[in-house]
């Protein structure tokens, strides 16, 4: 297939152009600005501003691509609240450039659209969440994917368009940064290699619905190849994760002992204890998660290692 991935420099764009290249498919690989990734191998890419319609329609009518995954987003909240009105430019104007450059094509191509686990309401109960419980989100950055995932049934209903919607939940992998598992990661590579001798954490009684990048990539593709037209699908793997779990995880994987101490200001605001998603749907297209925490955790931290001090 002939398939464009925005945002492909970001951490699931990385993978998933990396995954498709290795598989055959031909891709076009659209980043913020030239030399912004480093995939092994030739990759066709280009810098695309996803604020700017023309070249949004030039480079596709160009393309012709069988499939658009549209990825490319403002992703952090706490810079949502710093910059609201950027991140409502990227990632809901940016939605409708899209969509409108996609219904103008002679083809239209079938299009993935993005959403997030934020788009969600906090659940009283901690039960697992599924596509159809109510979103409220609590950042600008939630508020922005809950809008562009409005437009986007809109534009199902109204132009008929092939689009399919998805919201991962907490992916980790390697070349991710700024989660608890590369944080922590990169904390014991700093004590293994004498730099530090204590592990600063914040809550860890914090549960989410933590998946391999790997396992979140071969959902996603089996969305593309089968999912419906105008539905919504979680991709998650439907079992919570404590902070701590991965905190033990670490410290058997560690190559030197390391104490703990809790930081205060790494607890953070506004923090839901538990957020698990439910599955149910990725699951009846086939998907199984296949990599334990502990690849999870193995590959992220040789990943690290490997980098130089």
């Amino acid at each position: 297939m002939r398939i464009v991935v925005t945002g492909a420099a970001g951490f699931i764009g990385w993978h998933l152009v990396d995954t498709l290249t290795r598989r055959g498919d031909v891709v076009q690989a659209w980043i913020r600005r030239p030399g912004s990734a480093d995939w092994e191998g030739a990759i066709e890419t280009a810098a695309v501003d996803m604020t700017d319609r023309n070249a949004i329609s030039r480079q596709l009518a160009a393309f012709a691509p069988d499939v658009i995954v549209h990825l490319a987003a403002q992703s952090l909240p706490g810079r949502s609240w710093e910059q609201p009105a950027l991140t409502y430019e990227v990632n809901v104007i940016g939605v409708i450039h899209l969509l409108e450059a996609v219904r103008g094509l002679t083809h239209p191509p079938r299009v993935m659209v993005a959403g997030s686990s934020a788009e969600y309401a906090v659940r009283p109960d901690d039960q697992p969440i599924s596509e159809q419980a109510p979103t409220e989100p609590n950042s600008p950055y939630g508020g922005s994917k809950l809008a562009a995932d409005q437009l986007a049934q809109l534009y199902v209903r109204r132009y008929d368009l092939d689009l399919v919607r998805f919201r991962p939940f907490f992916l980790a992998g390697p070349r991710k940064v700024g989660d608890v598992c590369s944080d922590f990661a990169r904390r014991i590579v700093a004590i293994e290699r004498g730099q530090d001798s204590t592990m600063r954490v914040g809550a860890l009684d914090v549960v989410r619905d933590l998946i391999d990048v790997r396992d979140g990539i071969s959902g996603l593709l089996r969305i593309i190849e089968s999912g419906r037209r105008g539905e919504v699908y979680n991709i998650c793997g439907g079992r919570g994760v404590a902070i701590r779990e991965i905190l033990e995880g670490y410290r058997h994987l560690a190559a030197a002992p390391f104490s703990v101490c809790q930081d205060l200001a790494l607890v953070r605001a506004l923090e839901q204890r538990v957020r698990i998603g439910d599955a149910t749907k990725l699951r009846a297209l086939g998907w199984q998660p296949e990599y334990t925490l502990d690849d999870t955790l193995r590959s992220i931290l040789d990943y690290w290692r490997a980098l130089p001090p």
